[in-house]
């Protein structure tokens, strides 16, 4: 065997090391995801859910061991280069292949996840391919021979999955929650791999420049797997631009030529640069897509020679807000040469400095993870902040100010070098904004590179509200608004799609258009719709347990005060009294919302309070004691039928019926035929009986099971009890006055974020829905968790500091509106 087959066979041998690793990862994630998901739904899904993580969970040994070898087959397999076994086929004379529908499901099932982690994983995957197609002995890289390409993993993992023939709807929720895991081990794999075939002194294989008449080129694997496509500038794929000769314009699009008799424009984007240019030398007009010939400069084919009078260095953040806000009538100018001497001279210098900034503090970064997240103080972060490794080259300051360097030295007109600057003073301001955690604010620092070459074909993208630059920034950190706490598992569930999308971004050179801006945001928007949709249906259902509670007792008042013109009520019993126009309004109100077609008394609920109220005045019931006799037991059963209906326990109306007893004795006693015919008056209702605790006016009162379901914690039958304790924080024991309290409630609305305290953990969430009346408030955090409680209770921990509002208020508009003061500049 060859050495270099040997290097192969050894890398191929430590990623089957690795395997086992891998699938137990895979599957005690896919198995939480799973139990969590369980948690949201309910019926036939729900069984459906919970027997395919048990399912998973019964695998895990035997899958620990499996796999290793499976995937170290497929790996010799592709090593080889022997094909794949085809289906057999049916039938003794057929000669196509049937394939049935299962395999055909597997086949879809392993492209989508071979496309997926293809695309998660383009950077670490394009510097692999490059040297194992080296190792192989391959001049030019071909992806497709790379035997550790996710599209093997993607097969052997399914393949393995439909060995023991589980149920069919088993592997494809298996592979959807293992998909995030796999690339993440598959990550550490290739860099793993790539670090041994640099020692063992491997060269990256080129890759291969080709004509637009060539087409895309494709990642495709036996499977016909999914393809990247190629960037603008005819490369395969995308490679490390480091290291390689920048190619010459292919499929049609080519650069202006050079002007004035220079050789060559600078490169956008920061590639290796030429001698400085003069001002008519830099690249091509916004938007110009050229075939070739020498562009005509406006302003000298109109005769105008000059150059714009406007300040072009250290200008005013007035300035520039008035560029974004109402645009530059000297926009389109060209540049004096005053201006390319500068940064010309800028650039030289910058080049010249060693990269020594200082590292990343992760230390600094844990300094306050013992706080609770909302009392921890925010870290600084602005542009010249060194950023974690993940982040690549751009992690240093010093490789971010290149960039920005070169694409001024590229800028031909007045409004690019306006277009730059906004662009470096308002990713200052976003990631100065205390709001956001800070692992986000760095990403938008981390993403600066890419901003600032949108900027060169949109200097002012970002006074446009629907453009995809300011989208993107705008729509992940309102998403990020959700998480208040960076350690979390939620949030770094949320920011590693976000991070890997920006670094995606920061590596496309040249930038064109706004077209991978609109893709990404695109993909991301995706990602967030399927997760908020496993949370819509349990909010939907706590919802609308609340606004019928609330449209309850809002019908209920209403009944209350019809019922209290009735002149049958006068005089009765307290207790009575309190029940009619209590707990049995309630009981009209419910069954007049559940059945909407019944009339005005469905259930004869009303009908029944007419033979209630008689039987409860003695002097009526003893001149008639025989109807007293057929009334009252059929009373009692209407009665206790219609709290049944309602959901209230027994124990809340015991107090009630006591004293109903206690009114219904004397005529109960002749029916005995006692013969003492002095009968003692009932004993009269005090307020040490059992009685439900007291609501303010208007409150709704709902059923215990309804308590739960709509997340009052641990509530008495007839409101919300107080949360769980506050653990100890910065502001023990600090308090807010009634009148700031009540000024923070008025600013709630349904969307409004806040921390909320509960169960010992500070949660954020947001306002889904706040009753008319205001009454009853329902917040949900995350996972759909619902919080519901009344506005007595919602006072009382504003003021307590249990709950805290949360400034949500747009980042990209309050950015713009800051760019006029000084400490923008």
């Amino acid at each position: 065997m060859s050495v270099v087959n040997q290097t192969v066979s050894r890398s191929m041998g430590e990623a089957v090391g690795a395997a086992a690793r891998l699938i137990e990862k895979c599957v005690d994630h896919a198995v939480a995801a799973l139990q969590q998901m369980e948690s949201g739904t309910s019926g036939e899904q729900r069984q459906q859910v919970a027997d395919a993580w048990r399912a998973l969970i019964a695998q895990r040994r035997a899958w620990t061991q499996r796999f290793p070898r499976v995937l170290g087959a497929a790996f010799e397999a592709e090593a080889s280069g022997r094909p794949r076994p085809a289906a057999a086929p049916r039938g003794d004379e057929l000669s196509l292949a049937l394939v049935d529908d299962g395999e055909i499901s597997r086949s879809i099932e392993t492209a989508r996840l071979a496309q997926l982690l293809t695309a998660t994983l383009e950077r670490p995957l394009s510097e692999l391919d490059a040297l194992m197609s080296s190792a192989l002995g391959l001049r030019v890289v071909q992806p497709e021979r790379n035997p550790l390409r996710p599209v093997v993993y993607a097969r052997a993992l399914r393949e393995m999955m439909a060995e023991g023939q589980p149920d069919p709807a088993w592997p494809p929720l298996w592979l959807r929650h293992m998909a995030t895991p796999l690339a993440q081990e598959l990550e550490q794999v290739y860099k793993a791999q790539t670090h041994f075939l640099t020692l063992q002194r491997v060269s990256a294989a080129n890759y291969r420049l080709r004509a637009a008449s060539e087409g895309p080129s494709s990642r495709a694997g036996s499977l016909g797997g999914p393809s990247r496509p190629a960037p603008l500038g005819g490369l395969s794929r995308p490679a490390p631009l480091e290291g390689l000769s920048r190619p010459a314009p292919l499929g049609g699009l080519s650069r202006p030529a050079p002007l004035e008799g220079l050789s060559r424009p600078a490169p956008l984007g920061g590639s290796s640069r030429s001698a400085p240019l003069g001002p008519s030398s830099r690249g091509a007009p916004l938007g110009h897509a050229g075939s070739g010939a020498v562009p005509l400069d406006p302003f000298r084919a109109s005769g105008f020679s000059g150059f714009a009078d406007l300040p072009v260095r250290n200008v005013e953040g007035a300035r520039l807000q008035q560029f974004l806000l109402r645009g530059e009538p000297q926009a389109h100018r060209p540049l004096a040469p005053s201006y390319y001497a500068e940064v010309d001279a800028e650039l030289r210098a910058l080049e010249a400095d060693a990269d020594d900034a200082e590292a990343y503090d992760e230390q600094a970064v844990r300094e306050h993870l013992h706080l609770p997240p909302v009392d921890r103080p925010a870290r600084a972060v602005d542009v010249d902040s060194p950023l974690p490794e993940h982040w690549g080259r751009f992690a240093t300051p010093r490789q971010r100010a290149l960039v920005r360097g070169r694409l001024k030295t590229q800028a031909r007109e007045v409004g690019q070098v306006y277009g730059l600057e906004v662009v470096r003073r308002l990713v200052n301001r976003v990631a100065g904004d205390p709001r956001l955690l800070a692992p986000l604010r760095e990403a938008i620092v981390g993403l600066e590179p890419s901003l600032l070459r949108l900027a060169m074909v949109a200097p002012r993208f970002f006074s446009d509200a629907d453009h995809p630059g300011r989208l993107l920034v705008e729509k992940v950190a309102e998403r990020s608004f959700r998480y208040n706490d960076e350690f979390s598992v939620e949030f770094q569930g949320f920011f590693g799609p976000v991070a890997r999308s920006f670094q995606r971004l920061n590596e496309i050179e040249p930038l064109e258009n706004a077209d991978p801006f609109r893709a990404a945001l695109t993909d991301l928007q995706a990602t967030w719709a399927a997760q908020d949709a496993l949370d819509d249906e349990p909010q939907r259902r706590v919802l609308d347990a609340v606004q019928f509670a609330d449209r309850r007792q809002h019908e209920a008042d209403r009944i209350a005060s019809e019922f209290l013109q009735r002149s049958d009520l006068q005089g009765v019993d307290t207790a009575v009294r309190e029940f009619v126009l209590g707990p049995w309004s309630l009981v009209v109100a419910h069954a007049r919302l559940a059945q909407p077609g019944g009339g005005i008394d469905p259930g004869g609920f009303i009908g029944v309070l007419s033979d209630l109220l008689w039987s409860v005045k003695r002097e009526l019931t003893l001149k008639e004691p025989a109807r007293a006799f057929e009334l009252i037991p059929r009373v009692l059963m209407k009665l206790r039928a219609g709290l049944a209906m309602l959901g209230q326990h027994p124990a809340e109306s015991e107090a009630f019926f006591l004293q109903l007893e206690r009114l219904h004795r004397p005529v109960m006693k002749l029916r005995a035929r006692q013969r003492h015919r002095d009968v003692a008056p009932p004993e009269p209702f005090t307020a040490t009986q059992p009685a439900v605790p007291e609501r303010a006016p208007g409150e709704p009162w709902m059923a215990q099971q309804e308590l739960h379901a709509a997340g009052f914690e641990e509530a008495p039958p007839s409101g919300p009890a107080p949360l769980a304790p506050r653990a100890a924080s910065a502001e023990e024991g600090a308090t807010l006055s009634d009148e700031e309290t009540e000024a923070l409630l008025a600013l709630l609305a349904p969307g409004s974020w806040v921390d909320l305290h509960v169960r010992g953990q500070w949660r954020r969430a947001h306002l889904k829905w706040a009753a008319e009346r205001r009454t009853l408030f329902l917040f949900v955090s995350h996972g759909g968790q619902p919080h519901s409680m009344t506005r007595r209770t919602l006072h009382r921990l504003v003021k307590q500091r249990l709950v805290r509002l949360v400034d949500s208020q747009a980042v990209v508009p309050r950015a713009l509106a800051q760019l006029a003061e000084p400490a923008a500049a």
